[in-house]
């Protein structure tokens, strides 16, 4: 007796096209959610290498008393990378002040030590657009990043390296430990993301133009504080209760970093 095949059916055109459908949309569903966990992961390795420079800062200033002497660019310069020319390999900078102590407070290879001075999520400097969903290209080197250009994405207060700018002595020295007690050490920014720079610019100082938001919200980042602590904060021109940039409350000089002329980003 000949048994009777079974009939086999496949997908019909109406069915495909749904199961494309739903498969769609639980990507649209899905991409959001996964881009969201990795900035946060970013954000998060960012922290962890400010807290990593709060410590290096704490030696310093223990034996110093006072901040790194003013020199070229000291805001990029307090500490970070250089690059082997042909592998452009990472590795801590001899005559950057603060690398000494990176190399005691951990112990690893230089060039393992040299990427705490990265933000994963640095992308470089851009002109300012606004608020975007897209991320603009860098106005440094050949679309570098900060890290490339600079050998660091982190940015220290200028306002603590050159007492001039402030009022306090116009020889430009680098201020004293002790003269930074008059606002809270919680609030007063030691490092943080370069984004602080551009996003705490009045109209008309240098870097106004210019953006490096990097960790998905406008004008935010992270900020090391003169006690350690490192926070996510929104900056914005003007004053501010939520952090500090100059220790002297309500004596903001008009525009930091000197001349207008600095290159831009720089």
């Amino acid at each position: 007796m000949r048994l009777a095949r079974r009939k086999q059916r496949g997908f019909s055109l109406i069915e495909l096209i749904v199961s494309m459908a739903i498969v769609a949309v639980l990507v649209s569903l899905l991409l959001p959610a996964l881009r969201l966990a990795r900035d946060a992961a970013q954000t998060t390795v960012c922290a962890s290498n400010l807290r990593q420079m709060g410590f290096a800062w704490r030696l310093y200033l223990d034996d110093y008393r006072q901040f790194p002497k003013h020199t070229a660019l000291p805001d990029w310069n307090f500490g970070g990378a250089e690059f082997r020319p042909n592998t452009r390999t990472p590795y801590l900078a001899e005559d950057r002040p603060l690398n000494a102590y990176i190399a005691q407070s951990v112990t690893t290879a230089s060039e393992r030590l040299a990427t705490q001075f990265r933000c994963p999520s640095d992308w470089g400097v851009g002109w300012d657009m606004g608020p975007r969903n897209s991320t603009p290209m860098s106005v440094l080197g050949d679309d570098e990043t900060c890290f490339e250009f600079f050998g660091t994405s982190y940015r220290a207060n200028l306002y603590l390296l050159d007492a001039s700018l402030t009022g306090i002595d116009p020889s430009g020295r680098p201020l004293r430990e002790a003269e930074t007690t008059t606002v809270p050490t919680s609030k007063l920014l030691l490092t943080a993301d370069a984004v602080w720079y551009y996003a705490t610019r009045q109209e008309n100082q240098p870097g106004d133009e210019l953006d490096a938001s990097w960790h998905g919200k406008y004008g935010a980042g992270n900020m090391l504080a003169m006690d350690g602590g490192v926070r996510f904060i929104e900056f914005e021109p003007g004053e501010t209760t939520d952090y500090f940039l100059y220790p002297r409350p309500g004596r903001g000089p008009t525009g930091l970093g000197g001349s207008s002329s600095r290159p831009p980003g720089r």
